[in-house]
């Protein structure tokens, strides 16, 4: 590793630290309720009654909640019940893995990379703004695409190591096992493997020997957290080809992905993301990100749900995809005639990843009601607290707090903003949009001071730009202050 190469990684482990602590909550649904909540019912702190219908189902591998149940005995026993600071926890793992996790992969990469481009591919591997974001987040799709980059690494590696098809497999089931949709991307690359790199059918073996085991303790793992003899993978696949018609998900049409990618990639970025994808398709198809990207792509283009958290296992491989497709465009641009124009869009792309980068590390995750419920733990009262959610009840989920996080001596009221009667709903607590608050307090007779936002303030402007004013508001938290007290 050169010297740059250690100040980066260095530089790299505070921003992850920071992400890790300032990225309180979760992404998705899935992160908490399909994990942590799994957890807490399996150490007894949630009755399994709350849990949601992929328990029922046993579609949810139970090895990422296993791994939450060890964080958090682990927690326990030093004394830590804060809730905040166990999940803070499990983000703090997943960044030390993904962070062991692109070590590697840079190292084994960086021979493959034009000398020119080689610093700019180390810093992207670290710090393309969205990458510090999904390093902390323990999810499915996040932990899939650690143990996805760490079997890519050991492939690439595979001549300078003992048992390396064994451990490749290892990696793999991981992958699978976390999420087993990457199975596709495992078999692309098996089919890389044999097809362009031509390698024996002994170490290909080898390699689906060491997928096997993982699966099998998978089936064991399963079978000790649902109490029955289980296989959580087969399951998924079963309903993922099968349907469940009890439950409904949204369809969209087949080319959704690409403009995704441009429009949530930040569109200078994203654009330049997908340009990259296609010219290392057509200039380089032999190579393995190819093989890897583009049949998990397409066929995720046509099965109609569709989510861009989908799409997060591979992202680890995007640096190297701009890389590397970057380096295939640059013969279309003379240095002698470009090259004013070209600075100037290197510096426009800078200054938009350094934007990005900034608001992942220091905003919360998604609708951001963990922030809300941190400003109200601990607090001690000689009354039960009554706190107002002003939302309509078909939309509660997004905002009220997880059982997990819900601090005591609390009780919940859910108004709904059109309700002729909400005015003589009497609160301690408001969480509601910041024109919805005002109206209510208004029609209340009340006064509201605001305690905490969901989001930096300074975020606000720069988050309706990246969702095109489509995302949700910031929500806030206000103290009441009732005339009908």
């Amino acid at each position: 590793m050169s010297q740059f190469q250690r100040n980066i990684f260095l530089v790299a482990v505070v921003a992850y630290l920071i992400t890790a602590w300032c990225s309180t909550g979760y992404h998705s649904a899935d992160e908490h309720f399909q994990i942590v909540a799994f957890a807490q019912a399996k150490l007894g702190e949630l009755p399994i009654a709350h849990l949601p219908w992929e328990y029922d189902t046993r579609i949810r591998s139970s090895f990422q909640p296993w791994i939450a149940v060890v964080v958090f005995k682990a927690a326990g026993a030093f004394g830590v019940q804060d809730p905040f600071i166990r999940a803070f926890f499990l983000r703090l793992l997943t960044a030390g893995l993904a962070l062991v996790a692109i070590v590697g992969f840079v190292r084994v990469t960086l021979p493959t990379v034009p000398d020119s481009y080689r610093k700019a591919f180390i810093l992207l591997s670290y710090f393309l703004w969205f990458l510090p974001f999904l390093h902390v987040r323990s999810s499915s799709e996040g932990w899939s695409g650690i143990f996805l980059l760490c079997f890519v690494s050991t492939i690439l590696l595979s001549e300078e190591q003992r048992w390396w098809a064994l451990r490749a497999g290892v990696f793999a089931g991981l992958a699978i096992l976390c999420r087993p949709p990457v199975g596709l991307i495992v078999v692309s690359l098996l089919a890389w493997m044999v097809m362009v790199r031509k390698q024996g059918f002994r170490s290909v073996g080898a390699l689906l020997a060491g997928i096997a085991l993982v699966l099998a303790i998978g089936v064991l793992l399963d079978s000790a957290f649902y109490g029955e003899p289980t296989s959580s993978t087969w399951r998924y696949l079963q309903m993922g080809f099968a349907g469940d018609p009890d439950h409904r998900f949204d369809e969209l049409p087949w080319y959704y992905y690409p403009p995704w990618i441009i429009k949530y990639g930040i569109p200078p970025i994203g654009a330049l993301i997908l340009l990259a994808f296609v010219a290392l398709c057509f200039y380089r198809p032999r190579h393995w990100a190819v093989w890897c990207a583009l049949p998990y792509i397409v066929v995720h283009s046509f099965i109609p749900h569709k989510e861009l958290r989908f799409l997060y296992p591979l992202a680890d491989f995007v640096p190297l995809i701009l890389i590397l497709g970057s380096a295939e465009l640059a013969g279309f641009f003379p240095s002698s005639r470009m090259r004013p124009l070209v600075r100037m869009g290197t510096v426009i792309l800078i200054a938009m990843n350094l934007t990005g980068l900034l608001v992942v590390m220091i905003t919360p995750a998604g609708e951001g009601r963990v922030v809300l419920a941190k400003a109200l733990y601990g607090r001690t009262t000689e009354k039960q607290l009554r706190l107002g959610y002003l939302i309509p009840p078909e939309n509660a989920w997004r905002i009220e707090f997880p059982a997990f996080y819900k601090p005591d001596g609390i009780e919940e009221v859910l108004i709904d903003p059109g309700d002729e009667q909400a005015s003589i709903v009497v609160l301690d607590l408001l969480i509601a949009h910041r024109e919805e608050a005002y109206l209510f307090a208004e029609r209340n007779g009340s006064t509201i001071d605001r305690m905490t936002a969901t989001a930096p303030p300074f975020t606000e402007t720069l988050m309706r730009w990246y969702t095109w004013n489509e995302g949700a508001a910031p929500w806030y938290l206000y103290q009441v202050s009732s005339a009908q007290h």
